[in-house]
């Protein structure tokens, strides 16, 4: 079983560093959050550069590249930094529905943090000395308010391209 957890942890890692489109269209979804737009707001919206209408934080800078269905997926970058580090539960994509007139912001789960919370029961069950993984889950859930946090921030920088405001 432990292998089987780190060969999808080090699966998803391959897919977020290859940026595979599947991989961010797929996983339960934690965060939705949808941004109404007028037709020719629609039509002008570029979403080129939006790390830097981010605020600086103290985390690793959030990533973004478009893919190939015309969305634009982003995660935590993996350069090298003096940054803060969370474990990366989310992993987003901002879609275009012109059909809807509206811009949605998602973020999906990882696979290997909800097999691995899903499997935390039976470990400790069939393995009592096991006890301080029950911690996991904490630790998945705070870095989920500070990506949720960051991620709303990608809600406000793509409401401004939107508006067509200058960023803050």
């Amino acid at each position: 079983m432990a292998i089987a957890l780190i060969a999808l942890m080090l699966i998803e890692l391959l897919l977020l560093f290859a940026w595979a489109p599947l991989f961010f269209r797929t996983g339960i979804m934690l965060f939705n959050q949808r941004i109404a737009a007028a037709p020719d707001d629609l039509k002008r919206l570029s979403l080129g550069g939006l790390e830097y209408d981010l605020p600086t934080e103290r985390w690793a800078r959030l990533a973004f590249r478009a893919l190939p269905d015309g969305s634009v997926a982003f995660r935590e970058s993996f350069v090298p930094g003096f940054g803060g580090r969370y474990f990366p539960l989310l992993h987003g994509q901002i879609v275009v529905d012109t059909r809807r007139r509206e811009v949605r912001v998602l973020g999906r789960c990882s696979w290997f943090a909800t097999v691995l919370t899903v499997l935390l029961v039976p470990i400790v069950l069939l393995r009592p000395v096991a006890w301080p993984m029950l911690a996991v889950p904490l630790l998945f859930y705070i870095g989920y308010r500070i990506q949720r946090r960051r991620y709303a921030n990608v809600v406000e920088a793509v409401g401004a391209r939107v508006r067509n405001d200058p960023p803050r």
